[in-house]
């Protein structure tokens, strides 16, 4: 493996925190030089490690005694859209993008995106005054709202930077 040690990638959340860095120092918008052919080779590994990883886990007895919704972690569905989200997200200039878990919360100047952000299934959050999309079930656990830095703090946090043509100037 070229881009992800094998001794650091236990598991799927350490896999997911890997490919979260690499896409933040890869990512094409983020770096002056042509950066898409090292980004197809992270994303193919990213591919063949998850299936390495999913089978892994479907095969040990870990599975069989999983609940339905922590077999729903190991969606690599799941990934997929979301990796398709950011990469439709940082195309949009002034935008400040988070990732906390399988949830994607969309900042900056998102008022000249506003239609886009809908056509992409974003949604407007009042309490966090920013727009947000997620790709799992969600469950409440109680009535209050939680924090962003709660939310960081649980879940982790990875900034992604969009195109910037028109902040620079």
């Amino acid at each position: 493996m070229k881009w992800f040690n094998v001794n650091e990638v236990k598991d799927l959340n350490s896999l997911r925190s890997v490919y979260k860095k690499l896409l933040i120092k890869y990512h094409p918008d983020n770096n002056e030089e042509d950066t898409t052919a090292i980004m197809q080779e992270i994303n193919a590994e990213y591919a063949s490690l998850f299936q390495q990883l999913k089978n892994g886990f479907e095969q040990s007895g870990g599975y069989d005694k999983a609940t339905d919704r922590q077999k729903q972690n190991y969606s690599w569905e799941k990934d997929r859209k979301i990796r398709e989200m950011i990469l439709a997200l940082s195309k949009m200039e002034g935008l400040i993008i988070e990732i906390c878990g399988v949830w994607i919360y969309v900042r900056g100047n998102t008022k000249q995106h506003r239609q886009g952000l809908r056509a992409l299934g974003l949604t407007w959050n009042r309490q966090k005054e920013c727009w947000i999309i997620h790709f799992d079930d969600y469950y409440k656990h109680g009535q209050q709202s939680m924090s962003m830095s709660y939310i960081r703090e649980k879940y982790g946090s990875v900034f992604v930077k969009s195109a910037e043509k028109a902040m620079i100037e």
